[in-house]
């Protein structure tokens, strides 16, 4: 049984969710919360499988309560759903824990999509998430401009990681070159660049 909490104050929102998960096979809304208060009081949280997160609250923000659920009860998977369709929001939600992202308004076959892909351990973004997501990666790659050094590394990298090949192929030592290897992974991962390095060999 997927047992499911609802984190949302928006009595019509709470409605349409609960009508369109009603009756779904292995699906139970076990409770709803209409406040960050009340979810923190709470003494059902270790029974729960998932919860369908709002951001925007009356009292206690939605990233705080993401923040609080994976600290405190790790096992609960996280759904943020939020008229918010900017990156922003949605990157700062997944920075404090959550699984997956739904615009508002989603039809009940995506919600329950999302639900079974969360649990099963994958993260689950609408289209409007993935669209924002993919668009803010866009405008890091405008913005952030690799080195002609950096570029022949990735492309070498590519085709070959073991070190020695790499070192000799740009004509520095091993040590420099792993140095190097390890500022430019740290730098794709800070900017989220849609580049992806195999592993490092040698031990670099």
């Amino acid at each position: 049984m997927k047992r499911i909490i609802l984190i949302e104050d928006h009595p019509i929102v709470v409605f349409n969710l609960k009508l369109g998960l009603h009756g779904q096979e292995e699906v139970e809304i076990v409770e709803t919360y209409n406040s960050g208060k009340l979810l923190l009081s709470s003494q059902i949280l270790q029974d729960i499988n998932l919860a369908l997160l709002d951001i925007n609250l009356p009292d206690i923000n939605g990233f705080d309560i993401c923040r609080f659920l994976k600290t405190n009860h790790p096992h609960i998977k996280i759904i943020g759903i939020s008229s918010f369709e900017d990156y922003e929001h949605i990157s700062l939600l997944l920075e404090n824990g959550a699984d997956g992202y739904i615009v508002k308004g989603a039809k009940n076959s995506e919600m329950l999509e999302a639900i079974d892909s969360v649990l099963n351990g994958n993260q689950y973004f609408c289209q409007i998430a993935k669209q924002a997501i993919k668009d803010a990666h866009n405008e890091n790659e405008k913005f952030v401009q690799l080195t002609k050094r950096e570029q022949k590394i990735i492309d070498l990298f590519k085709t070959n990681s073991d070190l020695t090949f790499l070192s000799e192929e740009i004509g520095e030592d091993a040590q420099t070159t792993s140095i190097f290897l390890k500022l430019l992974k740290e730098k794709i991962e800070f900017y989220n660049l849609e580049i992806t390095l195999p592993d490092f060999n040698n031990n670099c």
